[in-house]
């Protein structure tokens, strides 16, 4: 300090001067110091206010110190002020307490030391990004967007919603049935993607299925409606099938069924006659010869039942039994008429005796009558092979 309380000029931290305006009397003194590099390149500008006067007055001195806005450690800017202090007289003036000039002392080394740490932990990792072979944004390099152009996003978005775009999130394959010997023949059209083509393939849900692939709402509404038309072609078929089964149907049950009946007799017919034709070539080829034993056995059966039939013994009880059997409906008839004329009542009915005997009446003519019954259908099958044999 002068004699008059002016500094002389000095220079500053990084190279710059200090120039110190001086007042005779004890007035203050501005001090004003130039632009200096701060810690990462910026510009520092300290600005001294009044120092101490002449004759003892109390003098104070405001010292602060203004960064233009720098990039700090990771790009934000950082300002640095330092508060007034208060300085000392020529005359045994108040000065300010020392401990608090040490304690500011302290402050700024330890500013210092966070500075360099802060220093070593960013070329520590710029050299372990550069060993990963990444970059690490250094100060005036322009940062790279995070994010697309809002343009281009809503080209994406658009291109996204149109079915004839490549990239349109509308589009599906389905299946149709061919022909499995034609599936080599086919191949993926020139706006279809081949990558997604094969892989549609590979998933097909059974042999002789080809992916065909289907790209917005009309894609699909065009796909129903080829569907419908092949439905409606395969139902007019089924229908046309149908008529055709009817009209066969009602011509089997008009004409081949009347047929079939009419063949159906005449080939009994015909069958008779065979049988009649042979059985007459056989007795015609057989004439003259002598008859085998079983042969000669069938002509006396047959003998005996034509003289049996001839006996005149045998319809003398056919009518013994019939004028038996007329004789018992009659008496029947006149029971019920003797219990109509009686009035007899439901609750007394007829005795246990009469009604055990006109049980046993009943099953005796009953039993005579199926035994005569059974002699004469014999008698009328015997009589009929024999008529047969004759011929």
């Amino acid at each position: 300090m002068s004699l008059f309380g002016a500094k002389p000029a000095t220079g500053g931290l990084f190279g710059g001067s200090t120039t110190a305006a001086a007042s005779p009397f004890g007035q203050s003194a501005a001090t004003t110091q130039p632009q200096t590099g701060g810690l990462f390149g910026a510009s520092t500008q300290t600005a001294q206010q009044p120092a101490g006067g002449l004759f003892g007055g109390g003098a104070q001195q405001q010292q602060q110190q203004q960064p233009a806005a720098t990039g700090g450690l990771f790009g934000a800017s950082t300002q640095q002020q330092q508060q007034p202090q208060l300085g000392s007289s020529l005359f045994g003036g108040s000065t300010f307490n020392t401990a608090q000039q040490q304690q500011q002392q302290q402050q700024q080394q330890q500013q210092q030391q966070q500075q360099q740490q802060q220093q070593q932990q960013l070329q520590q990792s710029v050299n372990q990004s550069s060993l990963w072979g990444t970059s690490v944004w250094q100060p005036g390099q322009p940062v790279a967007p995070l994010e697309k152009p809002i343009p281009d996003q809503i080209a994406t978005l658009i291109g996204k919603w149109k079915p004839d775009n490549p990239n349109t999130v509308f589009k599906e394959y389905f299946y149709n049935k061919v022909d499995e010997n034609r599936v080599p023949f086919f191949q993926p059209q020139a706006h279809e993607n081949p990558r997604e083509w094969e892989e549609a393939l590979q998933n097909k849900p059974a042999p002789g299925y080809l992916p065909v692939l289907c790209t917005g709402f009309d894609g699909l509404a065009t796909r129903l409606q080829l569907q419908r038309r092949t439905v409606a072609t395969f139902n007019a078929g089924l229908h046309e099938i149908n008529t055709k089964l009817d009209a066969i149907l009602s011509q089997h049950d008009l004409q081949t069924s009347v047929r079939a009946l009419a063949a159906r007799r005449r080939h009994n017919e015909l069958s008779k006659r065979c049988l009649a034709l042979a059985a007459k070539t056989q007795v015609l080829r057989n004439r003259g010869y002598a008859l085998s034993g079983d042969e000669d056995d069938l002509k006396q059966k047959l003998a005996a039942l034509e003289k049996t039939m001839q006996d005149p013994a045998l319809s003398a009880r056919m009518e013994e039994l019939w004028s038996r059997l007329i004789v018992l409906r009659n008496y029947a008839d006149a029971l019920r008429v003797e219990v109509n004329k009686r009035g007899i009542k439901e609750e007394e009915g007829l005795g246990e005796e009469i009604e055990a005997k006109a049980k046993k009446i009943v099953e005796d003519y009953e039993k005579q009558l199926q035994h005569l019954k059974k002699e004469v259908d014999q008698i009328n099958t015997d009589f009929d092979v024999w008529q047969k044999e004759q011929k």
